[in-house]
């Protein structure tokens, strides 16, 4: 057969015939990220009709309209991470967008990732310092009485994103934006204008992927102790420590000059274990910034804002660290002092002097040996707290504080040295019978009349959820150990439990928890016995 022959027996197709269908996928609302709110929770596509979208019209749905998921909180029961089934798998676009995610995504479980979300001990840190090796975090909870009403949990859903920070993945903009708007505000002792958790490190977040993941580790961990029953959010802030700590090694093992990026990363590991309610880790990353910033030759070699963030932050946790643990973290005196006058620290506020006396106070035992200078020291440490006041020493006030906040900090201040007396009479009393000075020694306030006077500044100013209050964790503390009322007490509690839920801070159960136990020893056993046979290292700041 010719070539001829076989063209013509081949089946011509007539003008008028449809053409053969094509298979293609099929077409469905294009997926957005500014949908309605009943699609954004349901993790569907919107076609962002108004009033209502027709997916929602269509299954009989009621559309929640456009408003920011921000806004009000949901129910107590609602599960805003919750997915019933696994997404499905999605077509990758011919132009990804940049993210600064790690390789897992945020909902996987990573190896080195506890079933209950946290970081497991064996995590290998960043300095020569090993981890302990057990796992950190309680065996069991400790019941201590009243649990903080469910109801009061802040739920809060995946925020609309933020044209500004889209070409973010939608994990990263969720907490980088729940930082931006509650956990800044939340994680400082003092609001201002100037707060550097958020306008030193969420631009230097945007732009470095190490200090996104420490960021987000830090904000997921907040969201989930505020977010009543987000199991999520607690894994996915465990997801990005593991990521930051991987991303800490590779930095290190790159460079031999340490950059400000990993510096920061590591102080917001500190506080990431801190808002965690770590009974171990955060004494580990403690260290660990200390090493860090001793390579970089000390603070002078930091830039300037850097350099005020981590040095305020070594010097509130360091002395704060002393007061309940018996294993001090022994940073030079050259990274803890500094010359001239400074900006009002966030963390610190007016009571530099005053921790800075506690953390002498802690140092008592050293002198058990010679009790000439116990004395002598016990006499100097009366004084400074007779003599101290909130305007001995001046400070630049930041741009944006208002008069009833440094009202608040002062009142947080004169705490803090009513809790300084009770914690003298604590370490005296837990000295060896024969080492304690007894009546010759007269202290210019007593025990008893510390605990009144602080208990009724808290009466006069209740706390409400004002982030200088959040300051009030080791006060409250002090005063529940050395009190015997049970109406005291109570009040204690109560103050603790406003405190838990306005802030979302984890180390203010833990201090619930010490006391609960505590106080079923009616008294018996001194505070710093339960933390020893507890094995933890607690943390008050």
């Amino acid at each position: 057969m010719t070539g001829a022959d076989r063209t013509a027996n081949i089946p011509q197709q007539s003008d008028d015939q449809p053409p053969a269908k094509k298979r293609c996928r099929r077409e469905g609302a294009k997926w957005t990220r500014s949908g309605c709110l009943t699609c954004k929770r349901r993790r569907k596509r919107c076609d962002e009709a108004k009033p209502s979208c027709q997916s929602c019209m269509r299954l009989g749905l009621a559309c929640e309209g456009y408003g920011s998921m921000w806004a009000t909180p949901f129910s107590p029961t609602a599960r805003v991470f919750k997915q019933t089934k696994p997404a499905k798998k999605r077509t990758p676009s011919r132009s990804p967008t940049p993210s600064f995610s790690s390789t897992e995504s945020p909902g996987q479980t990573s190896p080195g990732c506890s079933s209950a979300g946290s970081p497991a001990a064996e995590q290998t840190p960043i300095t020569p310092v090993s981890p302990p090796s057990d796992q950190d975090s309680p065996r069991e909870p400790i019941d201590c009485g009243q649990e903080p009403n469910q109801s009061n949990h802040l739920v809060i859903a995946p925020p609309s994103p933020s044209r500004l920070i889209s070409h973010l993945s939608n994990s990263n903009t969720h907490y980088l934006q729940y930082h931006l708007e509650y956990g800044s505000r939340l994680l400082a002792n003092l609001e201002t204008d100037e707060n550097p958790l958020r306008l030193l490190l969420i631009p230097r977040a945007l732009s470095s992927p190490l200090l996104m993941n420490a960021l987000c580790a830090l904000s997921a961990t907040h969201f989930a102790n505020r977010a009543h029953d987000s199991w999520s959010a607690e894994q996915e802030g465990a997801n990005y420590y593991i990521d930051t700590m991987r991303g800490l090694r590779t930095a290190l093992a790159k460079s031999p000059s340490v950059q400000d990026d990993a510096i920061l990363a590591v102080a917001l590991l500190c506080k990431y274990e801190i808002t965690r309610g770590s009974v171990k880790q955060w004494a580990v990353h403690l260290e660990a910034l200390d090493s860090l910033v001793l390579s970089r030759g000390g603070f002078g070699h930091l830039d300037d804002d850097t350099a005020d963030f981590v040095q305020g932050l070594l010097i509130y946790i360091n002395n704060v660290a002393k007061i309940t643990n018996q294993r001090t973290i022994k940073l030079p005196v050259s990274l803890l002092e500094h010359s001239g006058t400074r900006k009002l620290d966030i963390y610190i506020g007016y009571t530099e002097e005053l921790i800075k006396i506690c953390a002498r106070i802690a140092d008592l035992p050293l002198l058990a040996t010679d009790p000439l200078a116990l004395e002598t020291e016990i006499k100097t440490i009366d004084t400074l707290l007779r003599t101290w006041t909130s305007t001995k020493t001046t400070y630049i006030i930041p741009k944006g504080i208002t008069k009833s906040a440094i009202a608040r900090l002062r009142m947080v201040a004169d705490s803090f040295r009513d809790a300084a007396y009770i914690y003298l009479y604590s370490a005296i009393e837990r000295l060896p019978p024969s080492l304690q000075p007894g009546k010759t020694l007269d202290i210019s306030r007593s025990k008893p009349a510390a605990i009144q006077k602080l208990l009724q500044r808290i009466k006069d100013n209740p706390i409400d959820n004002n982030c200088e209050y959040s300051a009030l964790t080791f006060p409250l503390f002090i005063a529940g150990c050395e009190a015997t009322f049970q109406t005291d007490r109570d009040l204690v509690l109560q103050s603790l439990i406003t405190v838990e839920v306005n802030f979302g801070i984890g180390n203010v159960k833990r201090a619930k928890e010490l006391l609960g136990v505590l106080w079923r020893s009616d008294g018996k056993t001194h505070w710093m016995d339960v933390l020893e046979g507890l094995g933890w290292d607690l943390i008050l700041a």
